[in-house]
């Protein structure tokens, strides 16, 4: 059963289209969520979906004002000192950096509300560009064809 819901859920992110993926709640002003949270930020054809736990925050990408990258964070070391056989992953070469993304939106109430979340460099930049894109903010990239040089 686990195995059929895995495959389920890495089909569904696979169909979702590029950005998004694993993400860091860092700060805002939403209910239910608590800074560090770890959850996952899934790109849907009508919305941005973040799941944390038990928290399912559905943003139609109409109601998004501002999305916009922040701050590039090195990652903290994962090992302790006084672990010495993982001391190699404290090297900064081995970590990839992180970027925040800061979301800026109206809830059903027409509150406003604001999200930052912390993603690997390259999926906050994918992730910003295809709301975007979404949102007609920007056109998508044409991709080259035989007749195109």
């Amino acid at each position: 059963m686990r195995i059929a819901s895995l495959v389920l859920m890495a089909s569904v992110a696979a169909l979702a289209g590029a950005g998004g993926g694993p993400a860091i709640y860092v700060v805002g002003n939403l209910g239910g969520i608590s800074p560090g949270d770890e959850g996952t930020l899934v790109l849907q054809h009508d919305a941005v979906v973040f799941r944390s736990g038990k928290t399912v925050l559905s943003l139609p990408y109409s109601d998004i004002h501002n999305v916009e990258l922040g701050t590039r964070v090195m990652p903290p070391a994962d090992a302790p000192l006084y672990k010495v056989w993982r001391l190699p992953k404290r090297f900064p070469t081995e970590r990839p950096m992180h970027q925040m993304v800061n979301f800026a939106f109206a809830d059903r109430d027409g509150n406003e509300q604001t999200m930052t979340l912390e993603f690997e460099e390259a999926a906050a930049n994918q992730t910003v560009v295809e709301i975007e894109i979404r949102q007609g903010k920007r056109t998508p990239p044409r991709h080259a064809t035989n007749g195109d040089s």
